[in-house]
């Protein structure tokens, strides 16, 4: 049992309810546009916390391939943050190091 599954056994059934509710909508999100709308945040917003500009933002959100990096910055502006698990043969492995930006990688 991870620390998410032993927080969730402490909180009243109904907060159980609210929080799988909202990770169901967030789950439904196929795209970053999505998740930017289900995160409640605007272009500006994300901009803001990604120091990408606001043209830039919306390129972003109609793109099929970015950095690791770059998305990682995306979703760390929406108050989340990336977990990228790979599944091989049935053992899921946290490989989500290797979305840390380096220091000298530019913005866009």
């Amino acid at each position: 049992m991870d620390d998410l599954d032993k927080l969730m056994q402490t909180l009243p059934e109904d907060e159980r309810r609210a929080v799988a509710k909202r990770a169901d909508e967030l789950v439904a999100a196929h795209n970053l546009r999505e998740l930017r709308a289900l995160a409640g945040r605007t272009q500006e917003d994300v901009s803001a916390g990604t120091g990408f500009k606001q043209t830039n933002v919306s390129r972003l959100e109609k793109r099929a391939d970015m950095k690791l990096s770059t998305l990682r910055d995306y979703v760390e502006s929406l108050g989340g943050t990336l977990k990228i698990v790979a599944d091989i043969a049935g053992k899921k492995v946290d490989i989500s190091g290797i979305a840390e930006r380096s220091r000298h990688s530019p913005k866009l």
